[in-house]
């Protein structure tokens, strides 16, 4: 992948100022403006403190660094060329887990039987801390995000493994997927509710898995991946045994790749076909989260983006610049991505950490950085 630091094109606040009214202009034309760049990369830095954890949004409910969402948002660093913040922002992960480290271990021998007992989803922003029990914790899919970004990082030169303790962290990763039978137990997904199999969280711990195994990171036995695939394929293409689609799938294509393309095709048909909004993607059929007074679900902004980058990598540009586009269009006045919208406006988690990361991440991919 060709990258380099363009931090340097993002234009200052004092140079936006100047610009006048054009600062309500952030797309136009099929071209990304400065005042698009800025309010892109400012929805991220505002929301990151300088040991680089990043509240996944400012609002009162959001006010937490979730491992998932610290993870896919600091993946934008890596795709601007600003490795050292990328770096360090997969470092504020791995002090989660090392402050956790107790715990963890203790699954590796004991099974959970309470929530709270899993590898927490939810930290404080200063402390790192873990913040309350009554959560839907077991995410299978931010573990194997984990492994498969620090696998990445390994592959593409930017070593994140600092320490002995990183590499013995590595490790117990490995035996807690196998504690927890990842490949066989129910875990709450990548929308942290109801305990269900869900292939994006199977297929993700598979890709993570394989990445380390690949990078010489950890020991992983063969069968430990052959498990997961099994039960990856033995669901797929639905989501869950009883869910045919979900946003959440996306995954599997980008950044995992691990699906094949007539899989792939069914997924993104069921997507674009069942779950499209005039502002976003809902996550699946009848969610109740946010949903507007006219029945309407929840309208993930990131979702555009989402499709944006599964498309790029199917070499359709032309398609996905259309989400692209689509995507940039739900962008508030003031510059910021919400979460979602609801009746028609956008919800207080504005703006989202983890969506303004996608933009970013698929403007680079169609050229619309520079």
């Amino acid at each position: 992948m060709n990258v380099s630091n363009t931090s340097s094109h993002i234009p200052s606040p004092m140079q936006l100022s100047r610009a006048g009214s054009a600062t309500k202009t952030y797309f136009a034309n099929d071209r990304l403006t400065p005042e698009g760049k800025h309010a892109l990369y400012s929805g991220i830095e505002k929301l990151r403190n300088s040991r680089g954890a990043l509240l996944a949004a400012s609002s009162e409910d959001y006010h937490a660094c979730w491992m998932r969402d610290q993870l896919y948002a600091n993946f934008a660093y890596y795709h601007l060329g600003e490795f050292d913040k990328f770096k360090q922002g997969i470092r504020v992960v791995f002090d989660m887990l090392h402050q956790a480290r107790p715990k963890i271990e203790h699954v590796l021998c004991n099974p959970p039987k309470n929530v709270h007992e899993y590898i927490h989803a939810k930290y404080a922003q200063d402390t790192l801390l873990e913040i309350t029990n009554d959560w839907g914790h077991h995410q299978v899919d931010a573990i194997g995000l984990f492994l498969y970004m620090v696998g990445f990082a390994e592959a593409h030169e930017q070593s994140v493994v600092d320490t002995q303790e990183d590499r013995e962290m590595i490790q117990i990763l490995v035996q807690y997927l196998t504690s927890v039978r990842y490949w066989e137990f129910p875990d709450n997904g990548m929308w942290e509710e109801w305990m269900e199999l869900h292939t994006s969280s199977i297929g993700a711990a598979v890709k993570g898995l394989e990445m380390i195994k690949e990078e010489r990171l950890a020991i992983v036995p063969q069968s430990l991946i052959e498990e997961g695939r099994k039960a990856l394929f033995s669901i797929l293409p639905n989501e869950t045994p009883m869910r045919d689609q979900d946003l959440a799938q996306l995954s599997l294509s980008w950044p995992y790749n691990i699906i094949p393309r007539e899989i792939e095709d069914i997924i993104l048909y069921r997507v674009t076909t069942r779950l499209i909004q005039s502002r976003g993607v809902n996550r699946y059929l009848d969610d109740n989260y946010y949903r507007s007074d006219n029945g309407i679900s929840a309208e993930w902004t990131f979702g555009f983006f989402w499709l944006a980058l599964v498309y790029a990598k199917r070499g359709a540009r032309a398609q996905a610049k259309m989400w692209f586009a689509r995507g940039m269009s739900t962008m508030t006045p003031e510059g910021d991505l919400p979460e979602l919208y609801q009746n028609g406006r956008p919800n207080p988690n504005t703006p989202l950490a983890w969506t303004h990361s996608l933009a970013i991440i698929a403007a680079k991919e169609l050229g619309y950085w520079g």
